[in-house]
């Protein structure tokens, strides 16, 4: 799959994305327009549509179950941002900061609302989309639920974290890809390949963020970067570093409450020279060529699959 294609599918989804919502109340049509044409790489809609390609699908005919991902997606968002208290996504202010909370919590809640109608606009194997749908948007609820308890934890172990990942992230992803399967007809054990070798690709995303969030800055990753350091956030990374090594992790967080980027700094030079780092990025890569081994296993044209692992894999921001 060439860099075009994946382009042009990018275009069809932004196009239309920006006819989802026309017309409601003021209050609920800006805020959800603001969020959906607002950035964002589109990466699983564009995954749906591949793998309807993959399934010997017309693309065209699994674009609604792409917008209803990329939809319900963006609802996570923007409630998240509420619950962790950030101001900036996508590089522009989250919605409870530009309007307020009730106005962000009533646009999460309409949005779940038009990715289930988009959902239902299919004509065949609707129920089979819509329970798949249903059971991700829970258990990404799901993910949420346990990210937000780990905060309060003492302890959270890199098996407690890889579970709640695998729920808020790569259940989404592996959705994405499992619609898509759906959408083509394809059969039932591609449908569970596919949505596997996604959940994987979710994983490595969700742990390859938990590193950028460390070494990049914030105008790259268009979010607040400081709030997970400050909150103390549980991911990947961090969960090492404290256990490795409790005493200079914590001065390094409790230095960024005061001063973040000297804060950070210092966290940042323990990560390199413990090696954290590096066996990061392994569990990054492992992550990803067991998903492609995999793909290696499903009886379709996996080239556009690969052609996002390496997206994946190639990641900045």
């Amino acid at each position: 799959m060439k860099n075009r294609q994946q382009e042009k599918f990018r275009e069809l989804i932004n196009s239309a994305i920006a006819e989802i919502y026309p017309a409601g109340p003021v209050y609920l049509t800006e805020p959800i327009h603001y969020v959906l044409t607002g950035g964002g790489k589109r990466l699983r809609p564009i995954l749906t549509l591949i793998a309807t390609e993959a399934c010997c699908g017309d693309y065209h005919s699994g674009l609604p179950a792409a917008i209803a991902v990329e939809v319900l997606h963006n609802f996570t968002l923007v409630h998240d941002d509420i619950m962790d208290g950030d101001a900036m996504r996508h590089g522009q202010q989250t919605v409870h900061e530009k309007w307020d909370l009730g106005s962000a919590i009533l646009t999460g809640d309409a949005m779940v609302s038009l990715a289930l109608k988009l959902i239902l606009k299919f004509e065949n194997r609707t129920r089979q989309l819509l329970d798949s749908f249903t059971e991700g948007l829970l258990r990404v609820c799901e993910g949420q639920a346990l990210d937000k308890e780990f905060e309060t934890r003492a302890s959270v172990s890199l098996d407690d974290y890889i579970e709640m990942i695998d729920l808020k992230t790569g259940h989404l992803v592996g959705l994405a890809a499992e619609l898509g399967a759906i959408s083509a007809g394809a059969r039932p054990e591609i449908q569970i390949a596919l949505r596997d070798y996604a959940r994987l690709i979710g994983r490595a995303f969700q742990v390859q963020d938990d590193l950028l969030e460390i070494y990049s800055e914030a105008s790259n990753m268009g979010k607040s970067l400081r709030s997970d350091l400050i909150l103390e956030k549980k991911t990947y990374i961090m969960i090492q570093a404290m256990e490795q090594y409790p005493l200079e992790t914590r001065r390094a967080i409790t230095l960024a409450k005061t001063d973040y980027s000297d804060g950070l700094n210092l966290l940042r030079n323990l990560l390199n020279t413990s090696g954290i780092t590096d066996k990061t990025r392994d569990f990054i890569s492992m992550t990803i060529h067991r998903a492609n081994e995999l793909l290696g296993e499903i009886p379709i044209d996996t080239t556009g699959l690969r052609y996002f692992s390496d997206i994946i894999t190639h990641r900045r921001k």
